[in-house]
């Protein structure tokens, strides 16, 4: 049987309570709060490339149960919008939740 790395071992020990207990940054700055966890759809979300109506494309991203999460800008061709999706699952890989609620007035 094969060792396992003990950074590895700790990695996914990290990973795991990560997973099992979200924190978003408290509003106050006393802290962290945890989030209430999100059920995991029984099919994994996708990204479509669709055709915007005014020529170019879009990347619409669906949730496993087909619900649009996101739209993104118009790209204009098909190249550029693979090249977002790329930037998005990049993204979403290695970002933190930052809380902005306090910070701005709510959006149009």
């Amino acid at each position: 049987m094969p060792k396992i790395s003990p950074v590895l071992l700790s990695a996914a020990k990290l990973t795991q309570a990560f997973r099992a207990a979200p924190r978003v940054p408290d509003p106050a700055g006393s802290g962290t709060v945890q989030v209430a966890e999100v059920r995991s759809p029984s099919t994994p979300g996708k990204f479509e490339l669709v055709r915007a109506d005014g020529g170019g494309f879009l990347i619409r991203i669906l949730d496993g149960n087909g619900a649009v999460l996101a739209l993104s800008s118009t790209y204009q061709d098909k190249a550029a919008a693979v090249r977002g999706v790329e930037a998005v699952r990049e993204c979403a890989a290695t970002s933190h939740i930052s809380d902005q609620t306090d910070q701005a007035p709510p959006l149009p």
